[in-house]
C-alpha cells in the first residue's frame, strides 16, 4: 500500500511588527506663542522705548521688542511707576507683524515714542522694581504670568548708568490711578506707614494717571 505524503503547506509568512520602536519615536516640537515668548531671549533686540516726557511724569510704558522672524516681532510693554508702585501693569505679545508693532507703537507708548537703549530700559524697569520692593510692592503678576520677564534679559545683565531716579524729593510719592478704589488706596497707604514710616513718604488720593494704557 503507497505510503500516504503529507499535503504540501504554503510557507509560513513571518509574523510582521508593524509597532515603531520607542527609541526611534522623535518627539512633537509645538512651536506656538508660548514657546517663542518662553524663547524670546534666543531672538536679538530689535528696540526699546519709552513714553516722551517720563522724567517729569514719573510714569511710563517701557517696551522692549526682540525680532522673532525677519517679519514677526515678540514684543512686552511694563507700565513702571518711578515714584512708588514700580511694575504697575506688564503685557507680552508674539508673532506680531513688523509692519503693525510699528503702527501701534504709538499707543503702546502713551503718546510719542521716544527710543531708548536696552539699558536705559531695563533700568527703569528692574530699577523701578527693586525701589517698590524696598516697600513692599511686588511686580503686577502679568509680569511673570505672561512671560514678561522672559522677553527682557535677566537683571544683572546691562551697567547701569545710575542716573534714573526712583521717587519723589528722596521719599515714595504715591499717586492714585483712575482704578484705585478707596480699599486700594488705603492698603498702599497702610503699607508706607509701615515700610517707610510716617512722614517718610507722600500721596497723593484722587488724581487720574494715564488711561491710554491698554492691553
Amino acid at each position: 500500500m503507497p505510503k500516504k505524503h503529507k499535503k504540501d503547506k504554503k510557507p509560513r509568512v513571518p509574523k510582521t511588527n508593524y509597532q515603531i520602536p520607542i527609541s526611534s519615536i522623535k518627539p512633537i516640537k509645538i512651536i506656538g506663542p508660548r514657546y517663542h515668548l518662553q524663547h524670546a531671549r534666543e531672538y536679538p533686540i530689535l528696540g526699546c522705548w519709552v513714553m516722551e516726557g517720563w522724567q517729569q511724569e514719573g510714569i511710563t510704558p517701557v517696551v522692549v521688542a526682540r525680532q522673532q522672524e525677519s517679519d514677526k516681532v515678540v514684543f512686552t510693554v511694563c507700565l513702571v511707576d518711578l515714584y512708588c508702585l514700580g511694575i504697575k501693569d506688564a503685557y507680552a505679545n508674539t508673532d506680531i507683524s513688523l509692519r503693525k508693532f510699528h503702527s501701534e507703537l504709538k499707543n503702546m507708548c502713551s503718546g510719542a515714542p521716544e527710543p531708548c537703549s536696552i539699558e536705559l530700559a531695563h533700568e527703569i524697569i528692574y530699577g523701578g522694581m527693586e525701589y517698590a520692593e524696598r516697600y513692599g510692592f511686588k511686580p503686577h503678576l502679568d509680569f511673570t504670568a505672561q512671560f514678561c520677564d522672559q522677553i527682557l534679559d535677566p537683571s544683572d545683565t546691562h551697567p547701569r548708568t545710575n542716573n534714573v531716579v526712583f521717587g519723589k524729593d528722596d521719599k515714595p510719592f504715591f499717586v492714585s490711578g483712575p482704578y484705585d478704589d478707596e480699599r486700594r488706596i488705603s492698603s498702599v497707604i497702610s503699607t508706607l506707614t509701615r515700610t517707610a514710616g510716617k512722614g517718610n513718604f507722600d500721596y497723593l488720593a484722587g488724581i487720574g494717571l494715564p488711561d491710554s494704557f491698554d492691553d
